[in-house]
């Protein structure tokens, strides 16, 4: 009797299995573009769906996601400013 349990030995017959299909399937050019088919549809719904949120937020005088990114990376500006000006400070402060 085999040292592994059994589910890792199922797992191993189907993997076995399957692994030579998948692999021809997944390199073929109908799947790649298939893939990017897929890849774009869920794109342009996302995108409809968080512009319809973003109106509806807005309606409510809420922000919407775009709005907090559009702010997170203004903090993270003013934040790499507010330490490059420490250094340049402590620099000038060194030199004196």
């Amino acid at each position: 009797m085999s040292d592994k349990p059994a589910w890792r030995r199922t797992y191993d017959a189907v993997e076995t299995t399957v692994s030579p299909w998948v692999e021809t399937v997944v390199h073929t050019s109908q799947f790649a573009s298939t893939t990017a088919l897929v890849a774009r549809t869920r794109r342009r719904v996302g995108d409809q769906v968080n512009g319809v949120a973003a109106r509806v937020l807005h309606l409510f005088n809420l922000p919407a996601r775009t709005d907090i990114q559009r702010l997170r990376r203004q903090v993270g500006a003013v934040d790499r400013e507010v330490r490059r000006l420490n250094l340049q400070l402590d620099r000038d402060t060194s030199n004196e």
